[in-house]
This record gives structure tokens, sequence and C-alpha cells, in this order.
């Protein structure tokens, strides 16, 4: 006799791969916007990247944690603390665009 699988043989397959895959699949980061009231009153805007459980003090583009009525700055990558003049030169030694995306040197060409 020939084993034939069956549709619903296929789709219990296919559904158990994709629990193994997703086990090793990194989900994707959210930045988030949080905020806290501090003692004196004055409110203190957080950004923080999660990714799965984890959840840190991270920003890019400028200060992590901002309190503007204390005016204070505090900058943050992957949740460690820098201050502004490294943070500043880490963010300058970043490449400009990927590899793939670079203009071909003189000379070269696509065609076949």
């Amino acid at each position: 006799m020939k084993n034939k699988i069956t549709k619903k043989d296929r789709e219990e397959a296919l559904a158990e791969e994709i629990k193994n895959i997703k086990k090793y699949f990194n989900p994707k980061a959210k930045i988030r916007k949080v905020y806290k009231i501090e003692e004196d009153g004055t409110k203190t805007q957080a950004r923080v990247l999660q990714v799965g459980d984890r959840a840190v003090f991270h920003d890019e583009d400028g200060p992590a944690l901002t309190n503007k009525e204390q005016k204070r700055k505090e900058y943050y990558l992957n949740g460690i603390e820098y201050d502004y003049d490294t943070w500043n030169e880490i963010m300058k030694g970043k490449e400009g665009l990927p590899p793939s995306k670079k203009p071909a040197p003189k000379g070269f060409t696509n065609r076949s």
C-alpha cells in the first residue's frame, strides 16, 4: 500500500513547522513613548525599545529621557547611558547606505 498524505496531515505538519520556526524568529522591536509624573509634579518622557519581553531605554534621534521643566536630558542606546558627546560620536559613525544601495564603481555596469 502507498502512504498518501492527506490535506489534514499536511496542514498539521506545516503548523508544527511554523511553530518550530517561530521559536528562533526574532520578533519585531517596538519603540514606545512612556511618561512618568515625578514627585515635584513634572512630567518625564522616555523612549523605550521593546524586543519580546525585554524593554530598555533607547533613542537614536535624541535623548531617551527628557524632562523639560527640570531641563534634564539623558542619552541611551540599548539601555546603556552615554553623555551627549559620546552618543553623538556613535551616531556619526553609522553608515549612510547599506552595501546593496551604494553606487557602482565608475566603469562598472550591471548589464550581462
